[in-house]
C-alpha cells in the first residue's frame, strides 16, 4: 500500500484514441523505480476502448504507487487537459508521459534526483529521449537542446528544440502563470519558454523515453477540399493559440516587448492565414491578399489560390502523390 502522506511527484498520461499503444505507456508508469508517486492515468473522452484500458491497468496495479484512472467527460484537447490535472493533483513536481510512448523504470527517479540536486530551483527538468517506430523497433538517439543553456534572448532568436513527453516541471511555475489557453496544443515550446523565463531549467544526460514517431500522428493528404480546409483552419487556430499563450506569460515575466517582436512576423502570416480560411467569398479573400502588402507576395498568392479552389488543389495533391509512387493514405483526423 502507498505511504499515507501524499507523494511529492506526480506522474500524468494524458491519452486520446490510443487503445493499441496505451497499456504499454500505462504500465512503464506503474514500474517506475523510487519513491511512491502519485500516478494519474488520463484519458481526454477517447472513442476507441483507451480508458478501458487504463481502468484495468489501475485496478489490477498492486505496488508503492498511488494509481488512479479519470476520464474528461468530452474532449478538451492538450492545454485544457492539462488544467484539469493540475486540479486534480497534488505532486510539487509532475511528470508527463504520453500515451503513445515507454518511460524507462528509472524515469522520474533520475529526474527528480537532478532536480534535487540542484537544489530544486529548476522550474522543468528534461532528458533525451530514444525514437521508436509505430510497431516498436527502437531507432536512434534524439538529443534535445539543453534549455539550461538558453536565454530569452535566444529563444527569441531561434526556438530550442525539445519535447514535452520528457518533460518534467514544478506546479509552482504552472501556478505563477496560470492555466493553459483552452486551444492551446503545442505545450512543450509553451513549458520551455516558462521555465527560461523564470527559475531555469535542467536536462539530465540520459535517454529516459522510448518516443513514438509516425503512426496514427503521420501527416495525411486530404482526401477533399472541405478536409483540406478544416485541417488548415486546425492548425491555424493551434498556432495562434500558441502565440497568445507566449504572449501571457511573457507579460506575466516581464518579457512581452522581447517575445512579442520575435513572434510577430509568425502572427501576421498565421492572421493572414486565418482570413484566407474564413473568408466568405473569393472577393474578400481578394481583398485580404492585397491588403497585406508586408508579406511576400508569391506565399500570399499560393494561399489565395489553395482556399479559393479547395478541391481542385486536393485533388492535384493526390495526383503528385500518385505520380512519385506514394499513397494518399487516408486517414481520420487526428484528435488528441
Amino acid at each position: 500500500m502507498p505511504d499515507t502522506a501524499a507523494p511529492r511527484t506526480s506522474l500524468i498520461l494524458l491519452a486520446c484514441n490510443q487503445a493499441s499503444s496505451v497499456r504499454a505507456a500505462a504500465l512503464s508508469c506503474l514500474a517506475q523505480q523510487g519513491e511512491p508517486l502519485e500516478v494519474v492515468l488520463s484519458d481526454d473522452a477517447s472513442t476507441d476502448d483507451t480508458y478501458g484500458v487504463l481502468r484495468e491497468v489501475a485496478d489490477g496495479y498492486r505496488g508503492p504507487h498511488l494509481v488512479r484512472a479519470r476520464r474528461n467527460p468530452v474532449n478538451l484537447g492538450i492545454g485544457a487537459h492539462y488544467n484539469v490535472l493540475m486540479e486534480e493533483t497534488c505532486g510539487e513536481l509532475l511528470v508527463t508521459a504520453a500515451g503513445d510512448d515507454i518511460s524507462l523504470p528509472q524515469r522520474v527517479e533520475r529526474l527528480v534526483a537532478a532536480w534535487r540536486a540542484g537544489g530544486e530551483r529548476a522550474e522543468l527538468i528534461a532528458s533525451d529521449c530514444i525514437s521508436m517506430a509505430p510497431d516498436g523497433t527502437l531507432g536512434e538517439r534524439i538529443v534535445l537542446d539543453d534549455l539550461a543553456r538558453c536565454s530569452v534572448e535566444g529563444w527569441c532568436a531561434r526556438r530550442p528544440f525539445t519535447i514535452g513527453a520528457t518533460h518534467a516541471f514544478t506546479r509552482r511555475m504552472m501556478q505563477r502563470f496560470g492555466p493553459f489557453v483552452a486551444d492551446l496544443w503545442y505545450e512543450d515550446i509553451v513549458m520551455g519558454l516558462r521555465a527560461i523565463m523564470t527559475g531555469g531549467a535542467l536536462k539530465v544526460p540520459e535517454a529516459l523515453v522510448h518516443y513514438r514517431s509516425g503512426g496514427s500522428s503521420r501527416p495525411m493528404l486530404a482526401a477533399s477540399g472541405a478536409e483540406l480546409v478544416a485541417r488548415a483552419r486546425r492548425q491555424n487556430r493551434r498556432v495562434l493559440a500558441e502565440i497568445e499563450q507566449h504572449t501571457r506569460d511573457a507579460r506575466v515575466a516581464g518579457y512581452e516587448a522581447q517575445v512579442a517582436a520575435a513572434l510577430a512576423p509568425t502572427l501576421a502570416r498565421e492572421r493572414y492565414l486565418a482570413s484566407m480560411i474564413d473568408a466568405p467569398d473569393r472577393r474578400t479573400r481578394w481583398q485580404s491578399c492585397t491588403g497585406a502588402a508586408a508579406l511576400p507576395l508569391g506565399w500570399r498568392l499560393r494561399k489565395f489560390v489553395t482556399f479559393s479552389y479547395p478541391e481542385q488543389i486536393s485533388w492535384l495533391k493526390v495526383a503528385q502523390a500518385r505520380l512519385r509512387g506514394r499513397h494518399p493514405g487516408w486517414t481520420k483526423p487526428l484528435v488528441r
